[in-house]
């Protein structure tokens, strides 16, 4: 599972009540979005003009190196669909989980449990990657059995997690703090 984190956005001080307009005020079913590139709060959730460049080339070099692609999944939020669609060519599900937690009243414990069943659950064709376009906060160490309890897990706009299923549990193969980190190997 490669988790990658959406590209360069506005920043926005306030961009978790705009995620909550997209991601819950609407009536388009939970794992659906307000698509907020259509409405009046886009400049503080979508990608900037630098994103869009950059989840383009992205997606280029991955193209060139052959990176094998399988299930493309993203978070509902506007930043990460189009990542997954400049990046990896669309997407397959939309989950509003994989927002991070800000916009959200869940415990801690509760949202950890959920990302575990959930990357748990992630399907994996033989000789390819499952694609996940998200936020950087929504993978917690708490997630892996490799990784020490407090330990900060933090990637820049573009970089990404290698994330590996085992034996029923989640390890933390890699972080590629940024794409140019993993460009240059």
């Amino acid at each position: 599972i490669l988790h990658f984190r959406h590209a360069e956005r506005d920043k926005w001080i306030d961009v978790q009540m705009y995620d909550a307009l997209e991601s819950d005020v609407h009536q388009n079913g939970k794992n659906e979005s307000r698509y907020a590139e259509n409405d009046y709060f886009a400049q503080a959730v979508c990608l900037n003009y630098r994103g869009k460049i950059q989840a383009t080339a992205i997606g280029e070099h991955l193209a060139n190196i052959e990176l094998p692609i399988g299930a493309v999944v993203s978070s509902v939020s506007c930043r990460a669909r189009q990542t997954a669609e400049l990046a990896f060519g669309g997407y397959d599900s939309l989950h509003r989980l994989l927002v991070h937690k800000g916009p959200y009243n869940e415990s801690k414990q509760q949202r950890l449990e959920s990302l575990i069943e959930f990357y748990s659950s992630l399907s994996i064709e033989e000789g390819s990657n499952t694609i996940v376009s998200a936020h950087n906060s929504v993978v917690k160490c708490g997630m892996f059995e490799n990784c020490f309890p407090g330990e900060s897990l933090n990637i820049e706009e573009g970089g990404f997690y290698v994330i590996a299923q085992r034996d029923g549990a989640l390890y933390l193969e890699h972080t590629f703090h940024n794409y140019n980190n993993f460009n240059m190997v």
